[in-house]
């Protein structure tokens, strides 16, 4: 057996050699550039929304519905419904900001299919606050994620104009 660089090749010089051959293979087929859309996954799934206005009072439990859209990759975001749908099986992260008013405070939580994930609490002191949250889960094909007024407390006041956002990615 061949050393290289000073180690056993782990599967033997014939395994080494097919290999080696297999690469210069895999690189005169692709006339020696990268093909990157064949070795991984395409699937680019990604969003970026706001509100377009303050939302006062909304009832306990609600969704949020973040109505101005800056990214939508993937097109899973509606902003008619509040509702991001996973379109593939697969790891997630999401992350909210709720920024409020003074002597206002506005509770949410992050929603996979109506279960409770994680809170966010913004508000209720003499100046402006901005509360934020991230989480990364693991998703089902079809599963629904949304942000949500918290269940036993109306949503007082959240503030427009980019500082309340609502995101996510397919990791």
């Amino acid at each position: 057996m061949h050393l290289i660089d000073g180690h056993k090749p782990c599967c033997g010089t014939s395994g080494l050699m097919n290999s080696i051959k297999y690469q210069l293979k895999l690189v005169e087929d692709s006339n020696c550039k990268c093909d990157c859309n064949h070795r991984y996954d395409t699937l680019k799934i990604g969003f970026l929304v706001k509100l377009k206005a303050n939302l006062e009072n909304r009832p306990k439990g609600s969704v949020v519905k973040y109505d101005d859209v800056i990214t939508n990759d993937g097109n899973c975001y509606t902003p008619s419904t509040g509702i991001f749908t996973a379109p593939a099986e697969g790891l997630y992260t999401f992350s909210w900001t709720s920024t409020t008013q003074a002597n206002k405070y506005f509770f949410t939580y992050l929603a996979v299919n109506g279960n409770m994930i994680a809170r966010n609490h913004a508000g209720h002191d003499t100046v402006n606050l901005s509360a934020s949250q991230t989480v990364v889960v693991h998703l089902k094909t079809h599963d629904k994620i949304n942000i949500k007024v918290q269940d036993n407390i109306i949503g007082q006041f959240i503030t427009s104009e980019g500082w309340s956002t609502f995101s996510g990615f397919m990791i």
